[in-house]
C-alpha cells in the first residue's frame, strides 16, 4: 500500500466551513472596486519568468529566493506568478490599453505562489485582492487609492488598522538616495547580515526591507537617508499625499524605514497595520516607472495588494459578524423511483422559478435525506412519495416546526411562494 498523500507543505484546503469568510472578502473587495469604478482583469497563473525578473527586480527576495520558475515542454522558462502587478502591467501594454483613455482602473482577486518559509497567514500558494491604476500622475490619487483601500477594510468590519507610510523618491532623486545609502551602510558593513552586504552593491534600497535582529538598528537609521536626500519634487509630492490623506480623514504613520519588498517603486509607498501587534494585511505604492522597463510606454501608475489569508484571519481574531453564504430555501425529497423521476422535474420548476433548490437524489429513506436538508440549513421541504406521483401532488413541510400540507401540484409554486414569505416575515 503507497504512502497517504497530503497537500503539499506551505499550501491549505479551503474548506466550506470557511468558505463564508471567502465570500465576505471577495464579494466585499468586488462592491468597492466596483463602486470606484475598477473593472476586473484576470491575468493567467504562470507568466514568462522573465517578467518577474525584469519587473519586480533580480536582487529581490521573491525572484532570487522565491520564485517558482521552471521549464515548459517548450524549453521555455515558465514562472508561477509571485506577485500580481506585473501581469497586470504585461496585460495592460500587450492589450493596447494605453492607446484607452487614462487612467485605466483595474483590479482583480487570485492566487500568487512564493517559496517562502510557511508560518501563521504566510503560504506557498496564497490569495491577493489587487487593484492598480495606470496612467495618472497626481499625489491625490496616491491617496484616493489609500482611501479606497481603508474602506474596504473598514467595510468588512475590521478596527485598529493604521496606514504606514513613506516615499522613496522619483527616479531623479534615486541616484543620490543610492549614493548617500551606500555611504551610510558602509560605515555599518560589520553590523550587517551577509545578504545585506550583496544587497549594498546591488541595490541598497533593499536594505531598509531586512528583518533580520542583527541588521535593525542600522537599518532603522538608515530610514533616515532616504527622506533626507528626496530631491524637491518628490518632497512636494509626498507634502501633498500627506495632506490629500488628512483632508480625506485617513489616519496615518510616517515609517521612514518602509521601502517594500519589490523593485519597480517609486515615490509613495505604504502598508496598512494593526495598531497592536503590527500585523501588515496588504501593502502597495506608485510604480511609475514599470510600465516603460517592460516595454510600454511612459506610464504612471499606483496600486495595492491585499493580503487575504491574513484579512481573514483579522476579521476572526476581531470577532467580525461575517453573514452566512447563500443557503438553498428548498429542499426537495422523494421516496421510490416514480417519486424521482417527479422529482427532477419539480426540483427544475422550482429552479427556474428563482428558488435556490437542494436535493439529495441518491439518498433512499426519508430520514437520510432530512438530514442533509438539516445540515444544509434548509427550512423548507418538498416532499414526493408514490401517492403524490399518482395523486398530482406534493407535501410541503415546515423543517423548523415540522408542519405540513398536501399540495396539488399546480398550486406548488404558489405555496413555496407563501411559505417562505411567512418565514421571512416571522
Amino acid at each position: 500500500m503507497g504512502r497517504s498523500l497530503q497537500k503539499p507543505r506551505g499550501t491549505q484546503d479551503i474548506l466550506p466551513s470557511e468558505q463564508r469568510y471567502w465570500f465576505w472578502v471577495e464579494d466585499t473587495w468586488r462592491e468597492i472596486m466596483l463602486a470606484a469604478g475598477f473593472g476586473r482583469i484576470i491575468t493567467p497563473t504562470f507568466e514568462d519568468t522573465d517578467l518577474f525578473v525584469r519587473g519586480v527586480g533580480e536582487t529581490t527576495d521573491i525572484v532570487s529566493k522565491e520564485i517558482y520558475s521552471f521549464k515548459d515542454r517548450s524549453g521555455n522558462a515558465i514562472a508561477l506568478r509571485p506577485e500580481g502587478t506585473a501581469g497586470v502591467v504585461r496585460s495592460y501594454i500587450e492589450n493596447g490599453m494605453h492607446k484607452e483613455p487614462q487612467p485605466v482602473k483595474l483590479y482583480y482577486f487570485g492566487s500568487m505562489f512564493r517559496y517562502d518559509r510557511p508560518q501563521a497567514g504566510r503560504y506557498r500558494e496564497f490569495y491577493q485582492a489587487g487593484v492598480e491604476l495606470l496612467g495618472e500622475l497626481d499625489p491625490i490619487v496616491d491617496a484616493q487609492i489609500i482611501a479606497i483601500v481603508m474602506k474596504f477594510y473598514a467595510k468588512l468590519g475590521l478596527k485598529d488598522l493604521t496606514v504606514q507610510i513613506n516615499s522613496i523618491g522619483d527616479a531623479k532623486s534615486r541616484p543620490k538616495i543610492h549614493r548617500a545609502l551606500i555611504d551610510f551602510l558602509s560605515a555599518h558593513r560589520r553590523s550587517l547580515c551577509e545578504d545585506c552586504k550583496r544587497r549594498m552593491a546591488k541595490n541598497p534600497l533593499r536594505v531598509l526591507d531586512c528583518k533580520e535582529k542583527s541588521c535593525q538598528s542600522v537599518v532603522d537609521e538608515a530610514g533616515g537617508v532616504v527622506l533626507d536626500n528626496l530631491n524637491t519634487e518628490s518632497k512636494n509630492y509626498f507634502t501633498k499625499v500627506l495632506e490629500y490623506l488628512d483632508d480625506m480623514g485617513v489616519e496615518y504613520e510616517l515609517n521612514p524605514r518602509l521601502v517594500r519588498g519589490l523593485d519597480y517603486y517609486t515615490h509613495t509607498v505604504f502598508e496598512v497595520m494593526t495598531k497592536t501587534g503590527g500585523l501588515s494585511v496588504g501593502a502597495g505604492g506608485r510604480y511609475d516607472g514599470l510600465v516603460k522597463l517592460l516595454g510600454g510606454p511612459d506610464t504612471p501608475a499606483v496600486g495595492f495588494a491585499v493580503g487575504v489569508e491574513r484579512t481573514i484571519e483579522l476579521v476572526k481574531t476581531q470577532g467580525v459578524n461575517v453573514p452566512e453564504p447563500m443557503r438553498p430555501n428548498v429542499f426537495v425529497v422523494q421516496l421510490g423511483d416514480e417519486a424521482k423521476k417527479k422529482a427532477i422535474l419539480v426540483i427544475d420548476q422550482l429552479d427556474k422559478a428563482g428558488y435556490q433548490v437542494a436535493h439529495a437524489l441518491g439518498r433512499g429513506s426519508i430520514k437520510s435525506q432530512l438530514r442533509v436538508a438539516d445540515r444544509l440549513g434548509t427550512n423548507l421541504a418538498v416532499i414526493i412519495g408514490e401517492r403524490e406521483v399518482h395523486s398530482k401532488s406534493v407535501i410541503i413541510r415546515d423543517l423548523t416546526d415540522g408542519a405540513q400540507e398536501s399540495i396539488i401540484d399546480r398550486d406548488m409554486l404558489r405555496t413555496v411562494q407563501r411559505k417562505l414569505k411567512e418565514r421571512k416575515n416571522r
